[in-house]
């Protein structure tokens, strides 16, 4: 036997989880579920043998212009080995200039022992510009526009790189991450309508913007002064689920909105990604090819609030909730389902043309959620829950040059099921979502348009049975786990601004199979345990990607496709069977046909007025 092969920790645990719908008068049921193992990692284990030179790189890569950029490197080796969430804090000085594009590439290597994935973030100013996650082991890398930050980058910035890592020698936890980090400055021409003032959200006490919420603290409010001379407000978000809730579309109930209020009015709606970490449900899956928005976050989502502008006062409140946390810890009675929010508050500000005057003509939001539905069956227990919403608000805002006249509107619809028992777990979570916001007037004219589907569908069984008594830690369970899962991305983005057209076509898919097998040792009543064997270990993972970026038209189409396999119970680096890309030029004025991607044609949209 070969002790010690890999860590596993375990988020769920072989105990019973009760389950009723909220309100429901009918006895409590108790079902049992697949022990699914939440974060897992193994000891290095042979070499890279094939190119590229990292390990594990996203399949979405930003294909710059063809000139000499300017390099700015804003951190070397950066060392986390008990950090937590201390930031590694960089002052830099970034040359001023006129910049088409701005690029933030994080490189990452992993040494000395085993290490879980962690989350990475990276804030310039408190703001948060990044968001990703650590490969477990050798090497990654990743990248990121910033060129939306453009007027925030320049000068003197204060960088503070988080690598939320932790240390257990006694378990053998003792590898540490080192990071690079360099942002590319593309000489020319910058895009039209860059914001040029950023609030950062939620200040922890570290001083930059992050916060943790759980059923028992599941919302967080803000008080805002809106400089004067501002004449168009967006929200960004970054969020991400943890600890029982990493994998909340696999949970009861399987929904989640982080829902956006404005002086206690629902203002927007963010619906989570699905990201799984490299040690995710099977962390052979995703070695070395990583799954969707893992390394890098690639799809962020701008919510238009400049109609709210019309409510500005001394102290705005901004605050956000996420659903049904509440609901997880009546059904289960567990509070460790928890989210981490990181935003930033988007502003242009012309200080010399104050808002005069203001009348907000539409104000209207409507969110519906099923509750969690159970129904027991022939194979275990059903579940299922859908929702939907809608928003509307517009406005004419009146300054002292000028005036603009902006409207936004945001749908969708998220629907989720599932069936379980003790040994197999089917589910499904599709999240269907779009915006349409316009600006017209004397200032400026400007169109933003999303249209996203996030879909994940995975089944699993599991086989844990105990080999020593459970109820005396430790204790042993074989453990055999095998499953499918299927992941997707379909994302459209339009943002025009004073006929400044740049368009963002994204078709992103992973498919994997296999499974594991083996002993593990539970070491703690938390479902901290060990993998002291390993029997089996088979997984087979496919990527493709295709995205368009045009500007006016012009720009290029990525085609990304790659497999990885693992076959091995003693080289866990596994390899891909193939990997190709391709860059295409796109030089006319058409852009990527979405028409039967639209949700509902904005024509559609509904108006009420107030």
């Amino acid at each position: 036997m070969r002790k010690s092969i890999a860590f596993i920790l375990l988020f769920s645990v072989l105990a019973g989880i009760i389950m009723v719908p909220i309100g429901s008068s009918q006895p409590v049921s108790i079902i049992s579920r697949p022990l699914v193992l939440g974060n897992v990692s193994v000891l290095n284990s042979g070499k890279i043998q094939y190119d590229p030179t990292y390990y594990s790189f996203e399949a979405y890569q930003i294909h710059p212009p063809n000139v000499t950029p300017v390099v700015v490197r804003i951190a070397n080796n950066a060392v986390f080995n008990n950090s937590g969430l201390t930031p590694y804090i960089v002052h830099v000085n970034i040359p001023k200039g006129n910049y088409s594009m701005l690029i933030l590439n994080v490189s990452i290597n992993e040494s000395n022992g085993a290490q879980y994935d962690r989350p990475v973030y990276i804030f310039a100013n408190d703001v948060p510009i990044f968001w990703g996650s650590t490969q477990e082991f050798l090497n990654s890398t990743a990248e990121t526009d910033l060129t939306m930050f453009e007027n925030l980058l320049s000068g003197n910035v204060t960088f503070q790189l988080v690598l939320e890592n932790f240390y257990d020698a006694k378990i053998g936890i003792t590898g540490i991450y080192k990071m690079n980090v360099t942002l590319y400055l593309y000489p020319g021409t910058p895009p039209k309508g860059l914001p040029n003032y950023f609030i950062p959200l939620f200040l922890n006490k570290y001083n930059y913007s992050y916060v943790i919420l759980n059923p028992l603290n599941d919302y967080i409010s803000q008080n805002l002064t809106i400089p004067h001379g501002t004449y168009r407000m967006t929200l960004l978000l970054y969020e991400e689920g943890g600890g029982l809730d990493e994998f909340w579309y696999a949970n009861e109930p399987a929904t989640r909105e982080i829902q956006v209020f404005y002086d206690n009015k629902l203002v927007g709606i963010v619906n989570p990604y699905q990201t799984i970490y490299t040690g995710g449900i099977d962390l052979f899956w995703w070695k070395p090819l990583t799954s969707i928005n893992t390394l890098s976050f690639h799809s962020p989502y701008i919510i238009d609030l400049t109609p709210l502008l019309a409510m500005s006062s001394p102290n705005n409140i901004i605050a956000v909730t996420v659903t049904n946390l509440e609901t997880a810890l009546q059904l289960t009675g567990s509070a460790a389902y928890d989210w981490d929010i990181a935003g930033v508050l988007m502003l242009w500000v012309n200080g010399s043309n104050p808002l005069i005057s203001a009348k907000l003509l539409t104000a209207y939001s409507k969110f519906m959620d099923s509750s969690p539905i159970f129904n027991p069956g022939l194979v275990g227990e059903y579940y299922q829950e859908g929702g939907s919403y809608i928003l509307n608000y517009s406005a004419v805002l009146q300054f002292k040059n000028g005036f603009e006249y902006c409207d936004v509107v945001q749908e969708g619809r998220f629907y989720a099921y599932q069936t379980f028992n003790q040994l197999y777990e089917k589910a499904y979570l599709g999240e269907n979502f779009m915006e349409y916001a316009i600006e017209k007037g004397s200032l400026y004219n400007s169109t933003l348009y999303y249209n996203v589907y996030y879909p994940i569908s995975m089944q699993f069984s599991v086989f844990a049975s105990p080999i020593s008594n459970p109820h005396v830690v430790p204790y042993n369970l074989s453990y055999a786990q095998n499953g499918t899962l299927n992941l997707g991305l379909y994302y459209y983005y339009t943002n025009i601004f004073d006929n400044q057209n740049l368009t963002i076509k994204t078709t992103e898919n992973v498919t994997t199979v296999g499974g594991f097998s083996g002993i593990i040792e539970v070491i703690n009543r938390y479902g901290g345990a060990v993998l002291v064997s390993i029997i089996s270990n088979n997984a087979l993972t496919t990527k493709s990607l295709v995205n368009y970026i045009l500007l006016n038209g012009a720009g290029y189409k990525e085609i990304f496709s790659a497999q990885g396999l693992q076959n091995s119970t003693t080289n866990f680096i596994g390899y891909y069977v193939y990997q190709k890309i391709q860059f295409i030029p796109i030089n006319n004025s058409d852009p990527p046909n979405v028409d039967g991607m639209f949700l509902v044609k904005p024509i559609h949209f509904l108006r009420i007025i107030v």
